[in-house]
């Protein structure tokens, strides 16, 4: 009997599949996509950073932060966000909560 190890696996992509980000800019000025989850949570993210999306761990935390119903001033100071990039996670967080209300709900 031969066991089959995981990397002998024929690795299969999904149809479609696209990691949660956000468009952001940092105090570089720059505007770039910003991965909204840890990179390990993702079998299909590759590696840390992308041409696709980048992962900025200060950006995860504001993130997480926000979806707990944390103010954007705050999450600012907190993770030493740029106001506008802090408004802009907070709003994907609000919309994050209402998608998971709306499919907790229970169908009338």
């Amino acid at each position: 009997m031969r066991t089959t190890l995981i990397h002998e696996l024929p690795f299969q992509q999904p149809t479609f599949h696209r990691c949660p980000s956000i468009r952001l800019a940092l105090h570089d000025g720059v505007e770039r996509a910003y991965r909204l989850d840890d990179p390990g949570s993702c079998p299909y993210s590759g590696t840390a950073n992308s041409p696709a999306s980048a992962y900025e761990p200060r950006v995860h935390l504001a993130y997480l932060l926000a979806r707990q119903g944390h103010r954007p001033d705050w999450l600012a100071r907190f993770a030493d966000l740029p106001p506008a990039a802090a408004h802009r996670l907070a709003l994907a967080a609000a919309q994050h909560r209402a998608a998971t209300a709306s499919a907790a709900a229970p169908a009338a």
